[in-house]
């Protein structure tokens, strides 16, 4: 989305701001995004190009396969299109969409169709093109060319963007629903990576990510108290219903704490006030809850082994 951005003459800055992401985050490795911070970072792009038609387009086009790791590698192995395409719904949730998706076959014709009711209202057509374009380059992928009788309906009117140069098949505006559509025989057309033991295999571990996914993780939960605001840890614990000895105890056995928390929290806030919004020392301190400007300079040497001049200079 940055990179779309940047190409349609909106500073990364811009795209960034206020989201808690930093244009260091979006290089660094292990830097995880949550849902909202994405669905932050889209509002801006969308934003700032006016809700342009086809932004949604250019960036879902960037999003190839290989970008899914161990969940793109196992749609390639499925038997079949069908087959692809129930593995991808079933082990969506390891995947970037924000939407939904399903698959509605109608007589001759099968429909995957997103599902963004619960997306914001005004995201919602760019949200629609990004997995329009995604779902339409995987399912070239899969396949090694273009699925027969391939359209894309979309409940947007018809913009003066060029959307069939742009996707690459016919489409249909003012449509009930947005969605991928084609021949329902294109349902049983065997993958040519197809694979049953390294299918298996990716399977097993999608199906250990997703249980890790899942699994009840203390150290979110209080990532999110942290991040309204409150930091004492016996509040904290309140607010999760454990003791304080049993919060603890938790985020150790998670291999962290609740200063390591608090001090990435902190971390991450900081190099937005100092890089996104240009504030000085003394602001930022005040704004992280130092007493002085000197002892924010301690710790955010001890997070990024300079100081935030040195930081912002680099």
């Amino acid at each position: 989305m940055v990179e779309v951005g940047t190409e349609h003459g909106v500073d990364v800055r811009k795209c960034l701001h206020s989201t808690g992401i930093s244009p260091e985050m979006l290089h660094g490795e292990g830097a995880v995004v949550s849902d909202t911070q994405e669905l932050a970072v889209a509002a801006n792009l969308v934003t700032a190009t006016g809700h342009a038609a086809g932004v949604g387009l250019a960036v879902g086009e960037r999003l190839s396969l290989r970008a899914y790791g161990i969940w793109g590698f196992a749609l390639l192995t499925c038997p079949t299109v069908l087959g692809a395409v129930e593995f991808g719904l079933h082990y969506l949730p390891l995947t970037c969409a924000v939407t939904g998706l399903s698959l509605r076959v109608c007589e001759d014709e099968a429909h995957l169709i997103v599902d963004d009711r619960r997306s914001p209202a005004a995201l919602r057509p760019f949200l629609a093109e990004r997995e329009v374009a995604v779902t339409a380059g995987i399912l070239r992928t899969i396949l090694g060319e273009s699925p027969p009788s391939l359209r894309v309906e979309l409940r947007r009117s018809r913009p003066s963007a060029d959307y069939e140069k742009a996707i690459g098949a016919p489409v249909r505006f003012d449509t009930p629903h947005d969605a991928i559509v084609t021949s329902s025989a294109v349902l049983d057309l065997p993958l040519p990576q197809a694979d049953p033991l390294t299918m298996t295999a990716c399977e097993r571990t999608c199906l250990s990510l997703l249980r890790e996914q899942c699994a009840p993780c203390v150290a979110q939960a209080v990532r999110t108290v942290i991040a309204e605001g409150v930091t004492d840890a016996g509040l904290i614990a309140a607010r999760l219903h454990l003791s304080a000895r049993t919060l603890r105890r938790h985020l150790a056995a998670e291999g962290t704490s609740l200063r390591n928390l608090v001090d990435e929290a902190r971390r991450v806030k900081a190099i937005e006030l100092i890089t996104l919004h240009h504030l000085g020392v003394e602001q930022v301190a005040l704004r992280l809850g130092y007493a002085e400007a000197a002892t924010f300079i301690r710790a955010f040497r001890r997070w990024t082994g300079t100081t935030p001049g040195a930081y912002t200079r680099r």
